[in-house]
């Protein structure tokens, strides 16, 4: 009989890496994106899903060996009921035979200080409070990690035994594991999705036994599984989610631009209305001057009163039509976000920030209680597109632009308000989605999930 875990108290650390800089021999494996994207999901889904999404936390692709170990060990000391974790990327064997998981500062010839051992995995599952603890592992050699984990010498004093533990495998401890070209997730993820999505909740050993059925039939290497205790009965999803779009026609970018007339219309709609408040000025003084001195000769001024505060007006047109953006375009491709603001003296300024450069994206609100007046008057969305960036990466303060302080220390950087771009939050994470890959934060539930850091009270 199948069980679903706790969500209160289940926690689940997905980690997947797709990029290998310090190891050029390491192929890249873009599918891992979509794997650990794809999983999430699941496990989040509001209907289907076991686990809310502060939750189920997605290991930073490009963090150090050490943020990620620091992920784990923190997610195994909050569960109590079950304990996920998932690995997909590369799967390294050191001299004598043991396994390490690469990261994206692993270094392939010398994986002992520079990988994820799953002898050290191990330790933390086996030192977690979880009723049930279930490793998933989509990476070549993952079969050895089933000895690890039950063997006798695999055992610390026989929790993971007693406690139930489940491994799931994508291949046995000596062949490759596999990732298809054109397909958008490797074989053993696409087929453990896609008994996610059955009918009817699924164990763990049925969901084995329908990702080993798939696998054969397509004549791939048959993945491996290993139970202890109830484990089996664990069930993952609660029934079918919302299945995947199949990809369309790749698209090499997203353009958003708030072209040149709107933003004339909207920089003259919000404008103060001169003309009144001129004739009062131009007029009505010299006239009072006149009346309260019994003097006509100040009625001479209304000319120069006039040119004056007609040259004053002029002033304040044009600095303001500086200061506003009359064209702005966002570009999103596979490599950059680029940011391009034409003014009204036909300057032009260009952002453009790596997605290597980049942790993690998404759309963020302005500060509560801080919204700039100036923003709500000229564009119709204020919310903020904000990236956080790797440590290191130089950007020009953005602390006045109704963020948080608090974010903008933790490396935060907001990029430009959206209706800036004349686009709606929606539009932009439909277009992150589509290049950034896990790095799209769709919630500020999933800011705070990303990293621990952040405190509801910033936003």
């Amino acid at each position: 009989m199948s069980r679903f875990p706790d969500p209160a108290r289940s926690r689940a650390v997905l980690i997947g890496v797709s990029h290998f800089p310090e190891s050029p021999e390491l192929a890249d494996l873009p599918a891992v994106r979509e794997n650990v994207a794809g999983l999430w999901r699941r496990l989040t889904d509001e209907a289907t899903g076991v686990l809310g999404p502060g939750h189920c936390e997605v290991a930073d692709p490009e963090g150090s060996t050490a943020d990620i170990g620091r992920a784990i060990n923190r997610a195994a000391a909050e569960a109590s009921d079950m304990l996920l974790i998932y690995y997909a990327g590369h799967g390294l064997v050191d001299d004598r035979g043991r396994l390490y998981l690469a990261t994206n500062a692993t270094r392939a010839d010398a994986p002992k200080y520079s990988a994820l051992g799953v002898d050290l995995l191990r330790e933390d599952l086996g030192g977690s409070g979880a009723a049930a603890r279930v490793l998933i592992l989509d990476c070549c050699f993952s079969g050895r990690a089933i000895e690890v984990m039950t063997g006798e010498e695999g055992l610390l004093d026989g929790q993971l035994s007693i406690a139930g533990t489940y491994t799931m495998t994508s291949t046995t401890a000596n062949a490759p594991s596999y990732a298809l070209a054109g397909e958008r997730y490797t074989a053993f993820t696409g087929a453990l999705l896609a008994a996610l999505d059955s009918p009817q909740p699924l164990t763990l050993d049925e969901v084995y036994r329908s990702v080993a059925a798939d696998l054969q039939s397509r004549g791939l290497p048959r993945p491996r599984q290993r139970a202890t205790d109830t484990a089996g009965a664990l069930a993952l999803a609660r029934g079918p989610a919302e299945p995947d779009k199949p990809p369309s026609d790749p698209v090499n970018e997203v353009r958003f631009r708030r072209d040149r007339a709107a933003a004339k219309t909207q920089m003259k709609r919000n404008m103060p209305k001169p003309l009144g408040l001129v004739s009062v000025f131009v007029v009505g003084l010299p006239v009072l001057f006149a009346g309260l001195n019994h003097d006509a000769s100040w009625l001479w001024a209304i000319p120069l009163w006039g040119c004056g505060f007609a040259a004053l007006i002029g002033l304040i047109t044009a600095l303001v039509g500086r200061s506003l953006p009359l064209e702005t375009e966002l570009v999103i491709d596979r490599s950059v976000i680029t940011v391009l603001l034409h003014r009204s003296t036909a300057s032009t300024g260009t952002l453009r920030i790596p997605w290597r450069d980049i942790s993690h994206v998404g759309v963020l609100p302005p500060k509560r209680g801080s919204v700039n007046p100036k923003l709500t008057q000229v564009y119709e969305g204020n919310h903020l597109l904000v990236v956080r960036l790797r440590p290191g990466v130089p950007f020009s303060s953005t602390k006045g632009m109704t963020f948080s302080d608090e974010l903008h220390e933790l490396g935060y950087r907001v990029i430009a308000t959206i209706g800036s771009f004349g686009a709606d939050r929606e539009q932009i994470l439909a277009a992150l989605d589509q290049f950034a890959g896990d790095r799209v934060l769709h919630s500020e539930q999933e800011f705070l999930a990303r990293d621990p850091r952040i405190q509801p009270k910033m936003f």
